[in-house]
Formats: structure tokens, sequence, C-alpha cells
């Protein structure tokens, strides 16, 4: 019966995305029906969170009826969406590229193995309690909260609480935290009946499963060949710190990873493409990093500039992003030091420079097995990336603001003792690699271009 309900609950959470998406993404495309998956997963992970956010307000208890009974309408909706919704083919025709036997020992070598590794997580996070620090200190009590209430409850500072002597309200060390997480996990509760340690884990095997869709899929559109796609994709979901927040699932950091993932994939061949579609998905994805953490708000800012470069332009955009450069700089030493900007305060954030940080971020990256070679190749993927700018100038935009975000949070705020402390740099690290990993491949893809004989495209 748990199994039954487990089922029941993935189809209601991702069959009105997939619908929908259904819907959206042009036919006769490269990897789309994986594509659709992928994108359909992650998406409709977050909107079942707010589905559950809207029952809280109108006062409906969730359970797997009033959750499904809206899932339901939304999935009719897409279904019976005006035909003009389809979005256009792509232009030109789908990629024909020859597959060698070679490739195809490749591609089922790749798809074994990451088989093999989906059975062992799966057994990991089927079995195991909840363990990892914050997720049992944080995100899987508020879980349970909301499980047991079968509503959203208020969160409030210590202070506040005390104060109201805890009367109608909860609380924990960051009561400000988006609450995407914990309602997915009052999700898998609520699904099955009752609150499981381990079960309520399970949809961390599904984020780590539409993460390679997301990638895979999104590099077949880039131009990768399948053997490519599959053999990167392999190199992705197999890195040490990633299966780690799968095998001890309960942190936020791998939703937020694949969100963003999802984002900046969609976005460069949105660059590319001049799809709507493919913006549409971009932005939403984007957006949705915002319900996850604080950091996703940083996330979804590291899109605009890629997003300017692309409608004005790469000389004029250079010119508007250095006037908001520093018109960002005013704003930040005008503003008052108690601003709240993503959840911290700028007087909180006691910005300095903090040289100590240099050293773990160089050992995170370059020394420690957190990321395999990953770090290695994007540094020669932005050495190499100008070489190629009429196709990577947005994508490098993209990712060169989000690193520099990451660098500024350990080398100017107080976060630095998280990095000093190897507290927090990965796990915040975790949240960019997997984009990162997508702009290497890109730029991987421009070099093979130039090499071939005769090739005449734009990069």
């Amino acid at each position: 019966m748990t199994v039954l309900q487990l089922g029941l609950a993935l189809l209601i959470t991702v069959a009105p995305a997939w619908i929908w998406l259904h819907r959206l993404v042009p036919g006769h495309m490269p990897g789309r029906s994986l594509l659709v998956a992928g994108y359909g997963s992650v998406l409709g992970l977050l909107a079942t969170t707010l589905v559950m956010r809207m029952l809280s307000l109108a006062g409906i208890p969730f359970s797997l009826y009033s959750i499904g009974a809206v899932a339901l309408m939304l999935g009719l909706a897409g279904w019976f969406a005006p035909a003009r919704w389809h979005s256009a083919d792509l232009p030109g025709q789908p990629l024909q590229q020859t597959v060698t036997r070679l490739h195809t020992l490749l591609i089922a070598l790749c798809l074994a193995l990451l088989a093999g590794r989906l059975i062992m997580l799966g057994l990991e996070v089927g079995t195991r309690p909840v363990t990892a620090w914050d997720a049992k200190q944080h995100w899987t009590r508020q879980a349970r909260v909301f499980f047991e209430l079968r509503s959203v409850a208020p969160y409030v500072s210590l202070q506040d609480w005390l104060e109201l002597g805890g009367q109608g309200v909860y609380t924990n060390m960051h009561p400000d935290y988006p609450i995407a997480t914990p309602l997915i996990q009052a999700w898998t509760a609520v699904a099955i009946g009752q609150w499981h340690e381990s079960l309520v884990n399970l949809p961390w095997l599904l984020i780590w499963v539409a993460m390679g869709l997301v990638f895979y899929s999104q590099a077949r559109l880039a131009g990768a060949s399948p053997a490519l796609a599959v053999g990167a994709t392999y190199l992705l979901l197999s890195m040490p710190y990633l299966n780690i927040h799968v095998a001890l699932a309960g942190y936020a950091d791998l939703l937020l990873a694949t969100c963003y993932l999802a984002a900046v994939a969609a976005f460069y061949n949105w660059s590319q493409h001049r799809q709507t579609w493919l913006l549409i998905i971009a932005l939403a994805c984007a957006g949705g990093c915002l319900l996850i953490k604080n950091e996703g708000f940083y996330w979804f800012l590291s899109l605009l500039p890629g997003i300017l470069l692309v409608l004005v332009g790469l000389r004029r955009g250079v010119l508007i992003l250095a006037a908001i450069a520093l018109a960002l700089l005013l704003v930040l030493w005008l503003l008052p030091a108690d601003t709240v900007v993503a959840g911290h305060s700028l007087a909180t954030a006691d910005i300095r420079y903090r040289p100590d940080s240099w050293q773990p971020i160089y050992l995170s990256f370059m020394v420690h097995d957190n990321w395999h070679f990953l770090a290695y190749l994007v540094l020669m993927a932005l050495v190499a990336a100008p070489f190629f700018w009429r196709t990577t100038n947005a994508l490098a935009a993209v990712f060169t603001s989000a690193l520099l975000l990451y660098l500024v949070l350990y080398l100017l705020t107080s976060n630095a003792v998280g990095a000093v402390r190897f507290t927090s740099l990965n796990r915040v690290a975790l949240q960019l690699m997997p984009a990162a990993g997508f702009f290497t491949l890109v730029v991987f893809l421009c070099w093979v271009r130039r090499q071939e004989p005769g090739e005449t495209h734009s990069c």
C-alpha cells in the first residue's frame, strides 16, 4: 500500500507539470521526452509546495485528496489549453549524429553505472533515518510540524516566540528561511499517511534523477552527441559531494542546484535559438530558486546580466551592466545598516575583506575530492570562453556573475566563517557546480566545432 501511495504521490507531483510542458515544448527536437520529464519533476515539486501553501491559506488540511484534486484541475487545464499555445518547432532540422559501436558501448556503460548508483542511493535514502545536521535541526523538524498540523505553521524568532508564550507559533534558528524543502517532506508523509524518517527523503532521489534528465536533454539541445551528453551526465551525477547530499538527504541545496542548473541551461539554449518556451522555463526555474533558500535570490539575479546581453548586444550590455554595478555599490553604501536583503541585514554582513577565506576555497575546489576535476575544467573553460564569445558571452556573463557573488559571500561578508571552518563553503558551492558543469560542456562543444574541418558555426 505504501508503494502504491508513493506512486500516486509521484503522479500527482509530476503529471500536471508534465502536461503543461508537453504542450509548451515543441516536437521534433533531440531529448524532448527526457527534457519534459526532467523539468516536469523539478517544476512539479515546486508547484506542489505552492498548492500546499494555497490550501493552507484557504483553511483546507493537507491530504492526498485535497492536493490531488488541485493537481487534477491543473492537469486538466493544461490538457484542454488552446492549441495555439503549442510552441513552434526549433528552426532547422534535428541534429543527425552518427552513433558508432564505440558510442553505443560508452552509452550502455554510463547508463549501467548510473543505474547501479541509483539503486545504491535508493537503498541509502530508503533505509537511513534523517541524520544530516541542518536537516535534523531545521528542515525536517519543520516538515514534521507541517505534517502533524496538516497546514503551514507560522515560524517566528526565538524572542518573539518567548513573548507570545508559544501560542499558535513555532520557532527555530532560521524562521525566515523559505519553506519549500520542509513542504516537500511533509507532502511525502501526507501521501503515505504517516511520518517515516526515511521515506520522507525519497524526493531527493527524484531530484537526482531530474538533474540528470535536465542536463542530458539541454546538452543534446546545445548540440552534444548522445554519447557526449550521456558521458557528461555521468560525470555530473557521480560527483562525490553531490552524491553525499542524496545519500544524506534532507538539505535544500540539492534542489536549489537542480533548479539553478535548469534555469541556466534553458537560458543558454534560449540565447541560441530565441524560442520563447525556453525563456519561460528558464525564468520559472530561476523564480523557483527563491522558494528554496535565501541564496536563490542572488542566483536569480545572476541570470539578468545574460538576458541583458542577449537583448541589447555585447557592447551596449557591458556599458549598462557597468552602470548598474556602480549604482548598486552606491545604493549599498547609502542604505541604512538595518536593511535586510535576502534574509540578512547589512549590519550582520559586516562587509570587509577577509583574506583567510582564500585557502579554504582553494583546498575545497582544487585539493579535496569534492568535485573530482570539475574545478580545473571550469577554470580552463573560463579562460577559453572569450575565444568563442559569439556563442558563450551571455552564458559566461551568467556564470561569472554567480561565481563573483559566491566569492563576495565568503571574502567580503561575515559568512567567511563558513569558509574558514568548512561548514557552508561546499554546500553553497553545490548550488552552482551543476551549472558550472553545463558551462564547461558548452565551451568544450565550441572547441570541438572549431576543430572540425570546414566548420562555419558561430563559435
